[in-house]
């Protein structure tokens, strides 16, 4: 079959397609390498990750023995006001490794998913089977979305089993802000996936898609950051000075105002161009869900947890991007791929 009209996909073939997609990146010296350095960086945000915790649990017990011998101070208010740490920030560390590794890794799955078929001429071959071409770059792109889960997940398995092994307690709360923290890994993955499989559909080798798709991420990484920076600043403008040496109450007022609106301001122009890139909303949801951690003591009033609809409704727009990256490029390498004359 020539494969160039589109027919009703075969499963079968599909799962054949993507079983043999997800065999090759799992035998793929680049891939094997990118994910041996993502292991070894993973450990690391273990390690420092239990150690910071460790801390941070060993004051937040002495700050408790030494307001149990303070006459000012109870306990109940210190736990209330403070808390003691959470099992979370252990999890979001490993998150913080995505940001910046993470690109590096969906890359090395996607570059080269259909240009070096291309190059070698094995994928005219494969479409003079019976198979269509919407089921080779169907199955081609859910074999390498699989590999990408799997390299997601394991960080995380092994955060948890980090954390059962020191004898630490995670409660359901923590457990799903992690399951949130591993959605958004996921498809902050697939976004630069996308992002890969789109330039190799366009190229005839896997080098100049590589390529394209390192500039993309430096793009989303460097370059966007620093013009939502500079936008911020020059929309909010400057910083309000203090009104004088003895300011009346009125003249404060205003001056928290003015701080307030300005902040506004800066913090909404520089979400607004952070939104247009993975990176931006992947960075706001790892820093929004590190702030909704559990905390409180037994003994004081504890501040309620918001409800699953109250989280997403946080950052249900960088949500929305995340989900929309990988939809957009993947769509423009399936339309591509469809049109490519193979002659």
């Amino acid at each position: 079959m020539s494969g160039d009209v589109p027919m009703r996909i075969d499963l079968s073939r599909v799962a054949i397609i993507a079983r043999k997609e997800f065999t090759d990146h799992l035998t793929d010296r680049t891939f094997l390498l990118v994910l041996a350095l993502f292991g070894i960086l993973t450990l690391f945000a273990l390690e420092q990750g239990l150690a910071g915790y460790t801390n941070a649990m060993e004051w937040y017990v002495s700050a408790l023995e030494s307001a149990a011998h303070a006459e000012h101070l109870s306990t109940s208010a210190l736990a209330s006001s403070a808390g003691p740490p959470s099992v979370v920030w252990i999890f979001l560390g490993v998150g913080e490794k995505f940001l910046l590794f993470g690109p590096l890794l969906a890359i090395a799955v996607g570059f080269d998913l259909i240009s070096e078929e291309r190059s070698t001429r094995s994928l005219r071959m494969l479409l003079s089977r019976p198979v269509y071409r919407d089921e080779v770059i169907t199955g081609k792109a859910v074999g390498g979305a699989v590999v990408l889960v799997l390299a997601s997940a394991v960080p995380f398995i092994l955060a948890l089993g980090a954390v059962l092994v020191a004898g630490l307690t995670i409660t359901l709360y923590d457990a799903a802000i992690v399951v949130l923290c591993l959605g958004a890994t996921i498809l902050y993955l697939l976004a630069y996936f996308g992002v890969a499989v789109a330039f190799s559909a366009f190229s005839e080798d896997g080098g100049r898609a590589l390529a394209w798709a390192m500039a993309v991420f430096i793009l989303f990484s460097v370059i966007v950051p620093v013009v939502a920076e500079t936008s911020a600043v020059s929309a909010a403008g400057p910083i309000p000075a203090w009104p004088g040496d003895n300011p009346t109450p009125d003249e404060v007022e205003q001056y928290l105002e003015e701080r307030n609106d300005r902040s506004a301001t800066y913090n909404g122009v520089k979400n607004t161009i952070l939104a247009l890139s993975p990176n931006g909303n992947y960075e706001t949801m790892i820093k929004m869900l590190g702030s909704l951690h559990s905390g409180g003591g037994d003994g004081g009033a504890v501040a309620e947890e918001p409800g699953l609809k109250d989280v997403l409704g946080r950052f249900w727009q960088n949500i929305v991007g995340l989900v929309a990256f990988p939809m957009i490029f993947l769509a423009v390498a399936y339309v591509r791929f469809m049109r490519i004359d193979l002659r």
